[in-house]
């Protein structure tokens, strides 16, 4: 009887063991968006080979950044650097991962240039955080806010709105079809964000985009072409 009691307190004792040692899972967000998955990629390896386990989560917009800032989760793919920056708790990664555009996408049939901005009348697809950088003055249409940017195209194609802010790079425009008109409004830096308390892994993440990042902006870069 002693043998068999102490056999299950081993056996208890190596599971409560092997329950405490188990890896807490490095939750990484990502934004649905066209052509970006590739950086998903890169990132997910970029923190497996340093040891974690990842678990990519899909966001909207503004909730990634709101759960990295609070501590829920630990980084962010890709975002636009001067947003991130609005988060006390939110570091913006260098280098840089891209650079792109924001702009003002229009349907087919419409006027699109960007004194559209200013029309009272009309309705644009954004949301508040890309509003904001803009020219206050300029926008002084109604915006209709927006955190999927999943849906913004096929609303555009399906004239459910005419204008919508997105933005773009020479791989994403590869998207859009003919009916698709792009006025760029203004050029931002797009970046890794991590959470403050990674500060220690800064070096080791840093080293590892350098490496792996000229690969796979020459890999998008051919693919662009290609299409």
């Amino acid at each position: 009887m002693k043998t068999w009691m102490l056999l299950i307190y081993l056996l208890t004792s190596c599971s409560f063991v092997s329950f405490a040692q188990a890896p807490k899972p490095f939750l990484l967000t990502h934004i649905v968006y066209p052509d970006t998955d590739d950086y998903s990629e890169l990132f997910v390896e970029i923190y497996t080979e340093l040891g974690f386990m990842v678990e990519l989560i899909p966001t909207p917009s503004i909730r990634g950044l709101i759960l990295l800032n609070n501590d829920v989760v630990d980084a962010d793919v890709l975002r636009l650097s001067p947003i991130a920056k609005t988060y006390p708790d939110v570091i913006v990664m260098q280098p840089e991962l891209k650079s792109a555009s924001l702009s003002l996408i229009c349907s087919k049939g419409v006027p699109c240039n960007r004194s559209i901005l200013t029309n009272e009348k009309l309705s644009i697809l954004a949301n508040n955080r890309m509003l904001a950088l803009i020219e206050y003055e300029e926008f002084k249409s109604v915006y209709v806010e927006n955190e999927l940017f999943s849906s913004v195209l096929d609303m555009l194609k399906a004239n459910r709105y005419n204008y919508a802010i997105y933005v773009t790079d020479d791989v994403i425009e590869k998207h859009f079809d003919q009916d698709l008109k792009i006025v760029e409004l203004k050029k931002n830096s797009i970046n890794h964000v991590i959470h403050k308390k990674h500060i220690g892994l800064l070096p080791q993440i840093q080293e590892k985009i350098r490496s792996k990042l000229p690969e796979l902006t020459l890999r998008r870069l051919e693919d662009s072409h290609s299409k």
